[in-house]
């Protein structure tokens, strides 16, 4: 039996990532608060459970839960681009800042997915 208790830091990332995307949503306009601004909140929620999911799941299935968890990071980071390009973020250190902690979460995954595969 694995151990439960064990978070790799990826699930950190996310988690620490939702409350900073949470606040900077509240300030989205109205009309994309409950709409794009949800959206995003609900994706960020997506991944933070597929990864977790992969976590807990036994080593032989692990993989391809951790594609799907890739393909919802992927998601996340045009949701993003979107809410930049369509001007709810206006602050560009906001965009760059959030598309850069994507890429550290992605670039966590993708080596997480190296290492089943090598481990195999």
């Amino acid at each position: 039996m694995e151990n439960l208790d064990f978070q790799p830091s990826i699930i950190h990332k996310i988690y620490d990532f939702y409350k900073e995307m949470h606040k900077k949503i509240e300030k989205f306009p109205k009309t994309q608060r409950y709409a794009l601004g949800q959206k995003i909140k609900n994706s960020i929620l997506d991944l933070l459970e597929t990864i977790y999911i992969a976590n807990i799941q036994i080593k032989t299935l692990r993989e391809p839960v951790l594609h799907k968890a890739s393909a919802k990071c992927e998601l996340v980071k045009i949701l993003i681009r979107l809410a930049y390009d369509t001007g709810v973020i206006d602050n560009t250190g906001s965009y760059v800042s959030a598309q850069a902690k994507m890429q550290e979460i992605g670039k966590m995954q993708g080596g997480w997915i190296k290492y089943m595969r090598n481990a195999s």
